[in-house]
């Protein structure tokens, strides 16, 4: 399994327009762009921070059991994503390490497959990663 960077932190945000509005006027990050994943009613604000970027993440019901199962209906810092080459790969490796896949993934996201995880130190944190579509 070969992680190849972090590629985005994401945050979860209750009103998606003023966190954009924070993050720019704050830190001067601006929005290279917005997405929507239907299903589980999320709206994304993706931003650049160097070589990281942030995505700000607002959940239209944060009752739904999948976004109750990611914390999407925890405000704040809600994951750390890692890019890997091969998404069979690294479930196969992690799941060997203890690590419990959420249910319902691996599935597509924003910018190609994504699983989350929940480390075996703790149920409260949660780990993403992506394999990127190949473009």
């Amino acid at each position: 399994m070969d992680f190849k960077k972090i590629d985005h932190i994401g945050i979860v945000v209750r009103d998606l327009a003023k966190a954009i509005d924070a993050y720019s006027a704050g830190l001067g990050l601006v929005a290279e762009g917005t997405g929507e994943i239907e299903d589980v009613e999320l709206r994304v604000a993706f931003l650049k921070a160097r070589d990281v970027s942030i995505e700000l993440l607002e959940y239209g019901n944060p009752e739904l059991p999948l976004v109750e199962l990611l914390h999407g209906n925890r405000e704040g810092l809600n994951h750390i994503c890692y890019e890997v080459n091969n998404m069979e790969e690294a479930l196969e490796k992690l799941a060997s390490r203890s690590f419990k896949v959420v249910p319902g993934f691996p599935r597509k996201g924003a910018h190609g497959s994504v699983a989350f995880l929940i480390p075996p130190h703790t149920d409260d944190e949660r780990i993403e990663i992506m394999e990127k579509d190949h473009e």
